[in-house]
């Protein structure tokens, strides 16, 4: 199937590096920021060079790219946020997300402001506790999810040389709209994170709100090689 423009990395991400770029630049320049004056090698704001502009933009991707990883995490967890899967254990949802949110604002509450904390709480609290009920449930839900998904995309897929079929346009909708909420919704968490950051009392503190942010992402890569084994697994006699 062939890609849509706003498929592209570059196009998807082209705003989210444009606002980390002015992030970047507000953390470093803004007094009271915990990254004040710390990048140097950027040079003198008053003096604009190609070097500079290259490395603000580098930056400013980098950040973007480390503000949306609760995205790919919301992505490969997704199977426990349909209805039915609500439905099936309404408690032991509601627990694997209130529990782990909680602890996240009580935690950052410590240090941060009220907003900053609850909001960065919320997201990390509930990355965390889809994380949990995938791993409690072994990788079940998710599994089978996207098996299903699997299915019903190849009965849509056209054979050769054959016009695309309603399933296939069912398919570019809802593609068109994930990607483009994708995009907005790395700016929103763009500036969640850069006001967390910013109100952060120290750069220890930014640095372990940033590993506490990218920890549940990581676990992606189990999600990932657990899916692969389980294909094997079923492959083999």
């Amino acid at each position: 199937m062939e890609n849509k423009w706003w498929e592209y990395y570059a196009v998807r991400y082209f705003v989210g590096t444009v606002v980390g770029a002015l992030v970047v630049a507000f953390l470093n320049l803004e007094p009271g920021s915990p990254f004040e004056d710390r990048l140097a090698i950027l040079g003198d704001s008053k003096e604009v060079t190609f070097l500079g502009v290259g490395l603000v933009a580098a930056l400013g991707f980098a950040f973007c790219y480390i503000a949306s990883s609760p995205v790919l995490t919301l992505h490969a967890t997704r199977a426990h946020l349909r209805f039915s899967a609500i439905r099936a254990s309404p408690f032991a949802f509601a627990s694997a997300l209130l529990v782990p949110m909680l602890l996240a604002i009580l935690a950052f509450w410590q240090f941060l402001p009220p907003v900053a904390a609850a909001s960065s709480g919320l997201v990390i609290g509930v990355e965390s506790g889809l994380v949990l009920l995938a791993i409690f449930t072994k990788f079940g839900v998710v599994e089978n999810f996207y098996r299903d998904l699997a299915t019903a995309r190849s009965k849509g897929m056209p054979e050769k040389d054959k016009p695309p079929t309603p399933g296939i346009e069912y398919v570019t909708s809802y593609r068109h709209l994930r990607e483009h909420g994708n995009a907005f919704l790395i700016v929103l968490l763009e500036g969640l994170l850069a006001y967390t950051l910013f109100h952060s009392p120290s750069r220890g503190c930014a640095m372990i709100i940033l590993a506490f942010w990218l920890l549940p992402s990581a676990t992606v890569w189990l999600f990932g090689t657990v899916l692969e084994s389980r294909l094997v697994s079923k492959a083999l006699p």
